[in-house]
């Protein structure tokens, strides 16, 4: 989200021609997912990433030679001693990984991918887009559109299209980003979801650095407290949207849905018995109160009702990670990497303990049409 948002920026202050770089698909050890981007000026300059770094050097010197006859897709594997694209060009990596990179000349419109993808973000939705970039049945770069809502658009035709459009179908779905065949054609189905929204209640200093480092992820902050709007906005200038409410009145003064993270950092026993009590009920992705355990297990018996298991289950609290976090910056950073957990469904573990691939990417679907 992070790097469509610098694209989208750098985009709109470009002037001259511009190179797209998309991952398309990975194997083995990649610094990014699929979906990753990059857009490029004949300056030099560079918004977005594709990489850690190993890739967009080589990539800026060339993209407007290897495109000037078209999209070209570069393959980088250095699985071995060295790396070679499509074309027979060598790389020397070393990153024991298989990355495929699409580049294109890139056109700003109404229906180009960025600006879809942008809208759909905008307006809280969920898009898809499909890109071929491999196979004889359509040139490399031609897409498939989809919305949310029901929008579509794009350049594909024939029994692709209809393969391409049952594939997208299922990534709205599930929600899953996923590279591979589909319709005689490799083609990647990037899911692009809406920034994730975070709500806040509280406004004591120790807000600030969650503010700045949600802010900083491309999340959409809203800080909720009962002081005036004016005084919020000037104290938290990073937030997306400040409400000014009574602890009672809050929870309906935000707009709260499955997707919201929501965190209680009030200081205040007297509101957060007002805010819990009307949060817990609700459907939320995640619902974290800050202070000992000891405090929140007050709050829960105070509740009447009293609180279900499934409730409790979602709670957390204490919230954050357990990263021996002292002071406001480092318990923000705890408070962030939990979320971040959550929002991409992990546990929050160590790495060199995790089995699975670092970057998990969604098989294809059952039902793709190879």
């Amino acid at each position: 989200m992070k790097d469509l948002d610098a694209i989208l920026r750098a985009r709109q202050r470009a002037r001259g021609p511009l190179v797209l770089a998309t991952v398309v698909a990975v194997s083995g050890s990649s610094y990014r997912k699929p979906g990753a981007r990059m857009l490029m000026g004949e300056e030099g300059w560079l918004a977005g990433g594709v990489s850690g770094g190993c890739l967009e050097a080589d990539i800026v010197r060339k993209a407007f030679f290897w495109t000037s006859t078209g999209p070209r897709l570069l393959r980088y594997d250095s699985t071995g001693d060295n790396a070679e694209d499509e074309g027979g060009l060598s790389f020397a990596l070393g990153c024991n990984g298989v990355v495929d990179v699409l580049l294109e000349r890139f056109e700003a419109g109404p229906a180009d991918a960025l600006t879809f993808a942008d809208e759909a973000r905008r307006a809280g939705r969920r898009a898809v887009v499909a890109t071929v970039y491999r196979g004889p049945a359509c040139a490399a770069g031609s897409r498939l559109l989809m919305g949310e809502d029901g929008t579509e658009a794009g350049d594909l035709s024939g029994a692709l299209r209809d393969a391409v459009r049952e594939a997208a179908r299922e990534a709205l779905e599930a929600g899953h980003t996923w590279s591979g065949p589909c319709g005689g054609a490799d083609v990647l189905v990037e899911v692009v979801e809406p920034p994730h929204p975070l709500v806040i209640f509280g406004s004591g200093f120790d807000v600030a650095p969650v503010v700045t480092q949600a802010a900083g992820l491309g999340w959409h902050v809203t800080v909720v407290a009962d002081r005036p709007a004016e005084t919020l906005r000037r104290r938290f200038p990073l937030a997306h949207a400040v409400v000014s409410a009574k602890a009672r009145d809050a929870a309906d003064a935000v707009p709260l849905s499955p997707r919201t993270l929501a965190v209680l950092m009030t200081h205040s026993l007297p509101q957060d018995r007002e805010l819990l009590p009307r949060l817990l009920p609700r459907t939320l992705r995640y619902l974290g109160v800050l202070g000992p355990r000891a405090r929140t297990e007050r709050l829960l018996a105070e509740m009447s009702p009293a609180p279900t298991p499934a409730q409790l289950d979602k709670l957390h609290a204490p919230m954050g990670l357990d990263v021996g976090a002292e002071g406001a910056e480092e318990i923000a950073l705890s408070v962030i990497a939990e979320l971040q957990a959550v929002v991409s469904d992990r546990d929050g573990g160590k790495l060199r303990e995790r089995r699975a691939p670092i970057h998990s990417v969604a098989p294809p679907p059952a039902r793709r049409l190879a």
